[in-house]
């Protein structure tokens, strides 16, 4: 994952190619570890509003951080990590993140306040932050050239599905036992999960002399999101124009501007200047924030309208928000082409407007009395196929002229880029919501939405700018990434480990 993958040192040797058991074994073992980070990316959303029967001194603006938390520190971490990794070594790296992430879900079960929970809730991201880029490095290492595409496509639809049944199984785990029950199950997976990496996985690390990836660089980029956030969460209670909110605006500005000044310097730094010199990496990844503000506005305005408007079950809301994470799945292959046809630009702006549509509709169509297969499930398909429509074309015009060398840091990126702006939704959810009255709470949520649609505007006229999408050598993305993937010198390329 290391730009040092372009050069490949004499005499060095490539692994051969495993026997098909092996790499079935490799290929379920690092898949399951994925999935268990993606899949907790969404099922924490559905436990909200139990967490706010168990901790009802703290308000939803509190409990936002539970969500944020993670977010956060995923975001901040994920591209220095899958750094550390390739120097470190991608196998101990993987079963370090395994543990640390299977660890803070029992501390996060065993939380006893909102605090507690939260801090878990980072140390948990840290290890996904570490799980996420070796799962995929390690699964790219046992499959041939020309197969690699296919086991990208597997990953990513590996992703899709934790996405997708995030809500529901979450929905089944707090009817069960409760929010703590969401972190539990993470424990004998990630010990089965582990055994099986010990044994199945070969280690691998890229040639000595890679410079330290800056963490620190990441930490203080964790503080400006998350000062950022606080501003959002907190300004309607403490007054915009109050020196705590200006004060924490202040100290956003002057992390991410320190960040800057590190990117420019450090020879691994968490943000690649040359990188951001690509108009389309720069382009994509911007509007894959803005629009994942949205995105993530939505799944948790749905999860609050559901159980605190219509008063469903924690489990009949989860089984309520499956269906948009579901045609998201489903749409995201035929978008994936009409891209390779008509260029990322145009599919991504039509996936825009129909969520944008979507999101309106929840806001002004969506009634008081509980109407599923009348009113929601329709807006449900339609913001699913937006949102499946737009984000795999963003992900993919962001690599559209990424070098092969730097396209598993270019990938990483672009999912800390939405990260950051599930961050950033949640907490401007929260703040449009506010703390309202009973009577009140319907038109808060409704806000909501329309903030959710709203914040695709800037997200559409910045895909507006991206090429018709297209690489520099008028290759679509998605083969762009393809070949990137099976170049010789890219992140992907297997060694041996060093002895």
């Amino acid at each position: 994952m290391s730009p040092a993958c372009a050069r490949r040192p004499v005499g060095e040797v490539l692994v051969s190619s495993p026997p098909p058991l092996r790499r079935r074994s490799v290929t379920a073992v690092t898949l399951v570890g994925a999935f268990m980070a993606f899949l907790d990316a969404t099922i924490v959303n559905i436990a909200v509003p139990d967490m706010e029967t168990s901790f009802p001194r703290n308000s939803l603006g509190d409990l936002s951080w539970v969500l944020n938390g993670y977010n956060i520190a995923f975001a901040a971490f994920l591209v220095p990590f899958g750094r550390l990794a390739d120097r470190w070594g991608r196998k101990r790296s993987f079963l370090l993140g395994l543990a640390v992430f299977t660890a803070a879900s029992g501390l996060c079960a065993l939380a006893g306040n909102v605090p507690l929970l939260v801090g878990a809730r980072v140390l948990q991201a840290m290890g996904g932050a570490l799980l996420v880029p070796t799962s995929l490095a390690l699964l790219l290492e046992v499959f041939p050239a020309a197969r690699r595409a296919a086991a990208v496509a597997a990953y990513g639809a590996a992703s899709a599905v934790a996405a997708g049944i995030g809500p529901s199984v979450g929905g089944v785990l707090v009817a069960l036992r409760g929010w703590e029950l969401v972190f539990l199950v993470n424990l004998p997976l990630g010990a089965v999960t582990a055994a099986a990496g010990w044994r199945v996985l070969t280690e691998s690390r890229e040639p000595r002399g890679l410079p330290l990836p800056d963490l620190p660089g990441a930490g203080v980029l964790g503080v400006a999101v998350g000062a950022l956030a606080l501003a959002a969460v907190k300004g309607q209670d403490w007054g915009w124009g109050a020196p705590a909110t200006l004060g924490f605006l202040a100290l956003a500005a002057a992390a991410l501007l320190v960040v800057a000044l590190r990117s420019a310097r450090h020879a691994a730094p968490v943000v690649d200047p040359a990188l951001l010199r690509l108009r389309s990496f720069s382009v994509a990844n911007a509007a894959s924030l803005l629009f994942a503000i949205a995105f993530f506005a939505t799944l948790l305005c749905n999860v609050l309208y559901l159980t605190a408007v219509w008063d469903y079950s924690t489990l009949r809301a989860g089984l309520a928000v499956t269906p948009a994470p579901i045609a998201a799945s489903l749409v995201a292959l035929p978008a994936e082409r009409l891209a390779r046809r008509f260029g990322a630009r145009t599919v991504c702006v039509a996936g825009m407007l129909v969520f944008a549509a979507g999101a309106c509709l929840y806001g002004t169509w969506i009634g008081p009395h509980p109407d599923f297969a009348g009113a929601w499930l329709p807006v449900s398909a339609l913001t699913g196929i937006g949102a499946g429509a737009s984000l795999p074309g963003l992900g993919a015009a962001a690599l559209a002229d990424v070098p092969p060398a730097r396209f598993a840091v270019g990938t990483a990126a672009n999912s800390a880029a939405r990260q950051t702006g599930a961050v950033l939704g949640v907490a401007l959810l929260v703040a449009a919501v506010g703390t309202p009255a009973p009577d009140a709470l319907r038109h808060a949520l409704q806000r909501g939405w329309l903030l959710a649609a709203a914040s695709t505007v800037p997200a559409i006229l910045l895909t507006l700018f991206l090429t018709g999408g297209t690489g520099r050598d008028g290759r679509a993305p998605a083969v762009a990434a393809e070949e990137e993937v099976s170049a010789p010198g890219s992140a992907a390329t297997p060694r041996r480990a060093e002895p």
